[in-house]
Order: structure tokens, then C-alpha cells, then sequence
């Protein structure tokens, strides 16, 4: 054999296994100190990949499972806060049951009636503080509100909570028998606008010049023209006319039912043959794209049989009607006055335009609201007009694709810039400039969106849907009336759009009775004088009433409880499958992640043998140099 002294092999090989060894040892001590089989993506590339992302799954899925209890949260206080509300709803009906009895005295049933109005108060009251986090729950405004139920985007889960108030709940639809021909017909109250329409059920096969009577009400005539270019015959049912009325070009009808509405594409101007018409009628024409603008019949002239209307007043003016029970039929003139009445409380009266033009008085909600006004102080009552449009986007920036205006006043022209939420104020500016002409101000809110606020007038609006997010359109905005601590009545032009001298409709039909038509909180309307107490419980008729209003209130707040119980039970059933699947995500990463003790142990006591041994073999190969000098001797 040879013997090198330069190079020892032996000693080199030694040294090279013990360091790799001790990287072994290094690393197995790192495992069983962390607990983790991998420590840093060289322990396991791939495997460290699967891991963080059965990690984050399962994070993730920790969370969705706290939404969903958060949502089961809600719908609990939503669904005990409705028990309360039925209970109310329970004591109320035993009251109107007492009131039905005749053995009550009118004192008797006055007390029951204040009762009852404390407890519709507690309702409303419910309905509008019951909140989560600051949201309220059963004001009607928590609709179609998602929660995020899983561990990945768009895995969501849709609630919705009814309006529990008074004005929302107890809907009831009345039905009125009128002899024709030898039918029925159905005067039908909605109680979501407090609107009602004249339906017939028996006028198959009707033509052209036949009369229907009414009784009571007096004959409608069926009057009718050709459309323009060939287009189809169509009609409407007018008070009473002798031939055929032709407004402008063409007559046109909203509905396939008969209704007693005019629908005409109108010009400003007058129409002959007055016969049949009365101030306060309302004129409906349909524009050339199909939109409805209210025309209000302000004067009549009987001896020139011309009626005189305002073409000015569109679908945002206040539909004023005659509330002074004149009969339906007879003609008036320009010195009758038209009056609101809310709850039993009369109004100032806005006096209509004669025949001559004489005594005009603008009539959109501004105007409408301010003569109100007039008599705050004798009656209490104050109206605000409220026409307001919010966008639902901020201002984009950019050329305008087409011409933006507000009442026919253009305010940009196509092509004119804009910087994106409008941080130069120049969209604001421009409306702002024009606001005598319009009517509109604007103003800019903090996250770059439009507010457009009117003065009482109605807002058109045209190139703001692709500038500024809100609709084109017309926004025709609500009347508020106030008094004392009896809260708030919106009143648009939707109220109107069916009452009003025509079909069976009562002339002296009171603002309060189209608003609240037929919903819970009719059994406390009425007048709002002091000391004079209010609502169906002061007469049996009025009790009788009252009791159905409270079932179908009842059956209303039930339906909304069944639905969200529905709800609460689907969310229960995916917190279990959730909890569960979050299990088994968890253990899948820790087959990867986590160090198997048992094996590793083992894995360290092996290194720590050959550690060991290394170390002698190291010292051997080290000491066989040492055979070299034995030669030298």
C-alpha cells in the first residue's frame, strides 16, 4: 500500500460526510423545535404552496363563518323586534274588538282610540330604532343586503327585510259596487301610492259613441279617433261629451281598461266644447317617446265653451283637485278655489286661472307648498317641497357625448370637458349659473358625486346618465307635510295620477285618505285638531275596520318573519357546512405542514449517531499519518 503525507484522503471524506450530516442534524432539530415539517420553501417548494393555500382557505372560511353569525345576528333582532310589533298588533285588535261592542260610550271608545294611537306610535317607533351596527333593520330600506358566506369572491347570500310601519303594513283593498251593464266594477284603492283607478269588468265589445251610466254619477261617452298613419283605433271614456274631442293630433289611451282620463299629445292653447269638464280635471298627454305630462284644467269659459289649461304644469306639479263635495259633472269657474285638506284640517285655497288668463297662479310643488304655508300659523300644518336627485356615481371626466340640460336650459354642450369628479367645479358652476332659469342648484359631495336640489319645480333632465350617473328624466320630487310630533307625509305626483273629478272617485276626498289609503296607519288618521281624538275606533264601522287592518298587518309581519326564519335556517345549515369543510382544509395542510414527531425523532437520533462516528473517524484518519514515521526509524 502507499502512504501519502500531502493528501489524506481518508480525513477528507470524514470531513465532508460530517458536515453534511450536521446540516441534517441542524435541520431536523429546526423541525422539532418549530413542530413544522416546512420551515422555509427549500423544506418543500411544491408542498409549501399547497399549504398557504389550504391555509388562506381555511382563514378564510374562519371569517365567512363570523358573517354568517353576524347575519344570523341581524335577522334575530330584526325577528324578535317583529314579535314585539305583533303583540302590539294583537292588543290593538282585542281594543277594536271592544270598541265594535255598542255597549260603548263615545267617551269610552275616545279613550280606547288614544290607546291605540300610543301603541301605533310604539310600532312606528320599533319599526324605525330597531338597528345592527348602526343599520336600521325594519325601516324598508334593508333590501336585497348580501353577506359574504364563503372563502372565495361572489360566494354571497341575499337578505331582505320588509317596512314593519304603520304605512307600510295592514293593506286591505276595498271594492265598490256601481250597476253597469248590468255588472260590477271594481274601485280598487293601492295602498303603496294611495292611488286609485276605475276598472270595468263588463265592458267587452264596447265601441265607439256607446254610453255607459253610472249610477249616481251620471253617462260617459265613448269617444274615439283614428292614429296617425294608419294606426289602430283608440279610445277613452270622457264625462258626458256629445262627439268626438280632438286635442292637438292624436287621442291616445295609458291603459287596455276603460279609464275616464284624457290622453292626447296637447298643445298649449285652449279646447272647445266645454260641456262635461270641471276645473281640477286633469288633462294626461303622452309625448312623441311615450313619456305622461299632468295638464291641469285651470279655467272654463261657458260662454265661449272653451276650457283653458296650463301646458306648463308637467308631471312634477301637484295635481290639485276640487275639495269642496260640488257635484261630479257641473261645470265651474275660474273664481272656485281648489283645497287640500290633511287629516281634516282645510288648507289655503290656490284659486285657478279664469277663461281670460287672469289671476294665475303657479302651481308646481313650490308654489303649491308656499300658499300652504300661507296658513301655518291658523292651521299648524307646514309643506316643504322636496325635488332633490342624488348621483349614484361620481362626475366622469372626459368630452360630453351629448348636450347636458335641466328644463330645456342647456347647460354644456357636446364635446365640452370635464375633469373626473368634476374637481374644477365646472359641471356645478355651469348649473349653478343657469339655477334662475332652471330652478336647479348643484353641489358636489366629498366622494366626486352630483346633488341636484329644485326650488319646487320638477326636474328634467337630459345628458347626465353617461356624466354624471343620474337618470334622464323627470324627477317630479314630493310634497312633506308636518305637524306637531306626527311625523312626516310625502306627497308626489304619483297620489294624483287617478283621482281627481272623474270615474266614482268622491270630490271631497281628503289628502290624508289618498296617502294613507287603506294601511295600518288609517286607523289613526283623521283630524289632527287638539283635543279631538282620531281614528276608526270611535265609531263600530271604523272598530270593524280596524280589526281587519290589524290581521292583514298580522299576516304581513308573519310573511316577513317566515321569510327571514328561512334565512336564518339556510345560514345555520352553511355554518355547519362551512365549519366542517374548514376541518378538513385544516387537517389536509397540516398533513403537509406540520412534522410527524415520531419520524423525525428517529431521524434525529440517526444523525446524531453519525455525528458521532464521523467525529472518530475523523481522529482515525487523522492519526493513520502517523504510520510514516515507523519507516523513517
Amino acid at each position: 500500500m502507499g502512504f501519502r503525507i500531502n493528501t489524506n484522503i481518508g480525513a477528507m471524506n470524514a470531513h465532508r460526510l460530517g458536515i453534511s450530516n450536521n446540516r441534517d442534524l441542524d435541520s431536523s432539530l429546526e423541525k422539532l423545535s418549530s413542530g413544522l415539517r416546512i420551515n422555509k420553501a427549500a423544506d418543500d417548494s411544491s408542498g409549501l404552496a399547497i399549504a398557504d393555500s389550504l391555509r388562506s382557505q381555511s382563514s378564510s372560511l374562519g371569517q365567512a363563518i363570523s358573517n354568517a353569525n353576524d347575519a344570523m345576528g341581524i335577522i334575530q333582532t330584526a325577528d324578535k323586534a317583529m314579535d314585539e310589533q305583533v303583540k302590539i298588533l294583537d292588543t290593538i285588535k282585542m281594543k277594536a274588538i271592544q270598541a265594535a261592542s255598542d255597549n260603548q260610550s263615545n267617551d269610552s271608545r275616545n279613550a280606547i282610540q288614544k290607546d291605540v294611537n300610543r301603541l301605533l306610535e310604539q310600532l312606528d317607533n320599533i319599526a324605525t330604532t330597531t338597528s345592527f351596527n348602526g343599520r336600521n333593520l325594519l325601516d324598508g330600506k334593508f333590501s336585497n343586503k348580501e353577506f359574504q358566506i364563503g372563502a372565495y369572491s361572489n360566494q354571497t347570500l341575499a337578505a331582505s327585510i320588509g317596512n314593519t310601519s304603520t304605512t307600510a303594513t295592514g293593506n286591505i283593498t276595498t271594492k265598490t259596487s256601481i250597476a253597469q251593464l248590468g255588472s260590477s266594477a271594481d274601485l280598487t284603492a293601492d295602498a303603496k301610492k294611495g292611488t286609485t283607478t276605475f276598472t270595468s269588468a263588463g265592458l267587452e265589445g264596447v265601441a265607439v259613441g256607446d254610453t255607459i251610466r253610472l249610477e249616481g254619477v251620471g253617462d260617459y261617452k265613448i269617444t274615439g279617433m283614428a292614429g296617425t298613419e294608419g294606426g289602430d283605433t283608440v279610445f277613452t271614456v270622457d264625462r258626458g261629451l256629445e262627439k268626438d274631442l280632438t286635442i292637438g293630433q292624436t287621442v291616445a289611451i295609458v291603459k287596455s281598461e276603460q279609464e275616464q282620463i284624457i290622453m292626447a299629445d296637447m298643445k298649449a292653447g285652449t279646447i272647445g266644447d266645454a260641456k262635461g269638464f270641471a276645473v281640477g280635471d286633469t288633462l294626461v298627454a303622452t309625448a312623441a317617446d311615450g313619456s305622461l305630462t299632468n295638464h291641469k284644467i285651470t279655467g272654463i269659459d261657458t260662454t265661449a265653451g272653451t276650457i283653458t289649461f296650463d301646458a306648463a304644469i308637467d308631471a312634477g306639479a301637484v295635481d290639485l283637485r276640487m275639495l269642496d263635495r260640488k257635484t261630479l259633472g257641473t261645470e265651474h269657474t275660474g273664481s272656485d278655489y281648489v283645497q287640500f285638506t290633511v287629516e281634516g284640517v282645510k288648507l289655503p285655497g290656490v284659486q285657478l286661472t279664469d277663461a281670460n288668463g287672469n289671476g294665475v297662479v303657479n302651481t308646481g310643488m313650490g308654489a303649491a307648498a308656499a300658499q300652504i304655508n300661507l296658513g301655518t300659523a291658523e292651521h299648524g300644518i307646514k309643506a316643504n317641497a322636496v325635488v332633490e336627485s342624488n348621483s349614484e356615481t361620481k362626475v366622469m371626466g372626459g368630452d360630453i357625448a351629448e348636450d347636458i340640460s335641466i328644463n330645456g336650459v342647456t347647460i354644456l354642450g357636446k364635446g365640452d370637458r370635464l375633469k373626473e369628479s368634476d374637481t374644477d367645479n365646472k359641471l356645478v358652476n355651469a348649473i349653478n349659473a343657469k339655477s334662475n332659469e332652471t330652478g336647479v342648484s348643484a353641489s358636489l359631495e366629498s366622494d366626486g358625486t352630483l346633488t341636484l336640489v329644485s326650488d319646487g319645480r320638477a326636474m328634467n333632465l337630459q345628458g347626465f346618465t353617461n356624466t354624471a350617473g343620474i337618470n334622464d328624466g323627470t324627477v317630479a320630487g314630493h310634497i312633506e307635510f308636518t305637524r306637531n310630533n306626527l311625523g312626516v307625509m310625502h306627497v308626489s305626483s304619483e297620489h294624483f295620477k287617478d283621482e281627481g273629478l272623474n270615474t266614482a272617485n268622491t270630490a271631497a276626498k281628503s289628502l290624508d285618505e289618498i296617502v294613507s289609503a287603506h294601511q295600518l296607519n288609517e286607523i289613526a288618521t283623521g283630524s289632527m285638531r287638539e283635543g279631538d281624538p282620531v281614528g276608526l275606533l270611535r265609531t263600530r264601522e271604523g272598530a270593524m275596520r280596524a280589526m281587519s287592518l290589524a290581521e292583514a298587518a298580522t299576516k304581513e309581519l308573519d310573511s316577513i318573519r317566515a321569510d327571514l326564519g328561512s334565512v336564518q335556517n339556510q345560514l345555520t345549515v352553511t355554518v355547519n357546512n362551512i365549519s366542517v369543510t374548514q376541518v378538513n382544509v385544516k387537517a389536509a395542510e397540516s398533513q403537509i405542514r406540520d412534522v410527524d414527531f415520531a419520524k423525525e425523532s428517529a431521524e434525529f437520533s440517526k444523525f446524531n449517531i453519525l455525528a458521532q462516528s464521523g467525529s472518530y473517524a475523523m481522529s482515525q484518519a487523522n492519526a493513520i499519518q502517523q504510520n510514516v514515521m515507523r519507516l523513517l526509524q
